[in-house]
């Protein structure tokens, strides 16, 4: 058990946050980034977090928000598969954009039918992995023009929430193969660290046995007993990362009645938060990020002490 909240020995400070940030080169106009950082005192380090599928970069930000306050730059592409450039490039779809439901789209079957079939198209998965690979080419730019680039290079990890689970997997190590292309692989040595929240297990993605072998790095797998996988796997198949990784701080966390969406990470979920479970992730990204990126022994201390509980969320907890 471990009733106690973590803290984070960097002190909390108030946020900045720009959704007007631009990277060049990937498509053919600029790229807007959503940037999160600490006012008036230098990023401790980089933290790129990939959205879902018809999620965006706007969204997330209440996590977003709490890593940026403990000192994290914080920084969110955008992909094309975010409901907005699905209903530009799909106009028959007749998708409505609602700022206030911006899942909307799970309701309606034609419109579900068209995103399923986006996320089991490689070339979508393929965009994603050179949108990620120009943001970290540019990495330094994006720092210069927001907080300033820091004295001393900082390291730079890699999160994401399902179809940006499955992106952060790729880059951490996770080798797939790719219809007519064969084996692929896009793990980055500028990243010293992964979350991966609601992840992908094999046969899904190009994913299968063997996949994570050379996912070496520190990982945190999170996921809950009520979610589940697109073709309908259960939330055993979402543990998979961690199970089939190697050992070597590697973390595996089940929250007990969480869904996909795990207790809320935004507003824009399409279920109602739970705070003891949203207050779990942030707590273990946190932690996990401060352990490996800060090499801070507190919080290698408090992840060592979870048992069966983060505060008043109850989880299943193991680490290898």
């Amino acid at each position: 058990m471990n009733n106690q909240a973590y803290k984070s020995q960097y002190p909390t400070c108030p946020v900045t946050t720009s959704h007007e940030v631009k990277l060049n080169g990937v498509v053919k106009d600029p790229l807007l980034l959503t940037c999160r950082w600490p006012e008036n005192t230098p990023p401790k380090a980089v933290v790129i977090f990939c959205h879902g599928l018809g999620a965006g970069g706007q969204d997330y930000a209440q996590l977003s928000t709490e890593l940026a306050a403990n000192g994290y730059f914080v920084v969110h592409p955008t992909f094309p598969d975010w409901i907005g450039a699905v209903a530009a490039a799909y106009p028959d779809l007749g998708i409505k954009l609602d700022a206030n439901n911006r899942f909307a789209w799970l309701n309606a079957p034609k419109v579900r039918e068209q995103m399923f079939k986006i996320l089991h198209s490689p070339s979508y998965w393929m965009e994603r992995t050179l949108i990620v690979r120009q943001l970290l080419n540019g990495l330094d730019a994006i720092l210069t023009s927001t907080c300033g680039r820091p004295k001393q290079p900082i390291p730079t990890a890699i999160a994401g929430h399902s179809f940006g689970a499955y992106t952060a997997q790729l880059f951490a190590g996770a080798e797939i193969d790719v219809p007519n292309k064969g084996k692929r692989q896009y793990k980055d040595k500028r990243l010293s660290a992964a979350i991966l929240l609601s992840a992908q297990g094999r046969d899904q993605q190009g994913l299968r046995e063997g996949s994570w072998d050379q996912m070496t790095g520190p990982v945190l797998n999170v996921t809950g007993t009520l979610d589940g996988g697109a073709k309908g796997q259960d939330w055993h198949w979402k543990c998979e990362p961690y199970h089939q990784a190697p050992a070597g701080d590697k973390y595996l966390a089940v929250l007990d009645n969480a869904d996909h969406y795990l207790g809320g990470m935004t507003p824009d979920d399409p279920n109602s938060g739970i705070p003891n479970q949203s207050q779990a992730v942030t707590q273990l990204s946190l932690a996990f990020l401060d352990a490996y990126l800060q090499n801070d022994l507190a919080a290698k201390l408090w992840l060592a002490a979870i048992s069966d509980h983060i505060g008043d969320c109850k989880l299943l907890f193991e680490k290898k």
